[in-house]
């Protein structure tokens, strides 16, 4: 497993970077006659890939030469300045 969770970056040739590659196009070409702006990902509970998720989605993304912005809007325990080894605003 990555030690940073991005794996579309880590090792872009595994079939974890191929599915997420095969989820941005999904996810592009699910509204082809209005672009999509944004998106947000979510799920009941902690631990259950949030983070990794959004990392690795907004990564294929910027990939593809659009311009993405990602903001981690857990105000308890933030999470996406570790993958990409940046400090916390706090």
């Amino acid at each position: 497993m990555s030690e940073r969770g991005i794996f579309t970056l880590e090792s872009s040739k595994s079939p974890v970077s191929e599915a997420f590659r095969t989820l941005r196009t999904n996810i592009q070409f699910s509204s082809i006659d209005k672009p999509i702006k944004s998106m947000a990902i979510t799920s009941s509970g902690p631990g259950e890939g949030k983070s990794t998720v959004s990392v690795n989605i907004a990564t294929t993304i910027a990939q593809s030469g659009k311009k993405v912005l990602l903001v981690d809007c857990d105000l308890r325990k933030p999470t996406l300045h570790k993958h990409f080894q940046m400090s916390s605003l706090k």
